[in-house]
């Protein structure tokens, strides 16, 4: 790890020993979790629309608009689940946010977060979680097995999240079955969906796949579903959006056709 992953990891840690404080008994929470994320579907690529208002290259992206606002728009457009950004220091976000959102949506929603303790993982399901992001580039294989282990006991979905094909190796041979494919660097924060077009071949058969960053038309998710992808997850594109609602609905419409 370097640069931008050496950071995160390090606001990560920092993030939960003041959650443990704010949450103390994740597993006494009285959940209602939405349902399944991304189950098999046949024929079709679905939009995870996200919530993030910051962003480490652009800053604030949200200005005054309610982040707990957005999931009632992205049912409105069509969207299959939504990704809810929680790390602090860097995006804005926080478990309250997430809280919030599960309170207000009946969609799937990702944990997305730079999970470096299992606590992590049991708050996302006190809090409503569907799914569980494990980025491969901060994890190791020892680690990766212990959480997608943990992430299953507690009913989670894992999407484990790669940039390369030694990272989609490791991911595959740990036992994941959902795979992210981070077109952003997560060193350097270049984002290049050229990424997502070249592991696309090398994704196993049974193993579902998302596309992640820089999609940003309509076109994007046609391309990533003539590619096989289960699932495209926008944030930027849709937060920053005039019309976020139809731009939505032509990025959903495309990945059905």
């Amino acid at each position: 790890m370097s640069n931008f992953l050496e950071k995160a990891a390090v606001s990560a840690r920092s993030n939960v020993a003041g959650w443990k404080h704010r949450f103390p008994d994740p597993a006494a929470m009285d959940r209602t979790r939405p349902p399944v994320f991304l189950p098999p579907g046949p024929g079709r690529c679905g939009v995870i629309a996200e919530v993030k208002r910051r962003s480490p290259s652009r800053g604030d992206i949200m200005g005054q608009t309610d982040p707990a606002g957005f999931p009632e728009l992205y049912a409105r457009g069509g969207a299959e689940a939504v990704s809810v950004v929680v790390e602090e220091q860097y995006f804005g976000g926080s478990p309250e946010l997430f809280r919030e959102i599960a309170q207000r949506t009946s969609l799937p929603l990702l944990w997305k977060d730079f999970v470096v303790d299992s606590y992590q993982i049991r708050l996302a399901s006190g809090l409503g979680a569907s799914a569980v992001l494990l980025i491969a580039g901060m994890l190791s294989d020892a680690d990766l097995t212990a959480y997608i282990g943990i992430a299953r006991e507690e009913g989670l979905r894992v999407l484990v999240e790669v940039h390369g094909s030694t990272e989609l190796t490791r991911a595959v041979s740990v036992g994941a079955d959902l795979i992210g494919v981070n077109n952003r660097d997560l060193v350097t924060l270049k984002v290049d969906i050229v990424v997502s077009e070249k592991l696309a071949e090398r994704i196993p058969m049974g193993v579902q796949a998302v596309s992640e960053s820089g999609i940003r038309t309509p076109e994007d998710v046609a391309r990533m579903a003539a590619l096989g992808y289960r699932a495209v997850l926008i944030g930027e594109s849709l937060v920053t959006a005039e019309d976020t609602e139809g731009l939505l609905k032509e990025m959903v419409r495309a990945g059905r056709e």
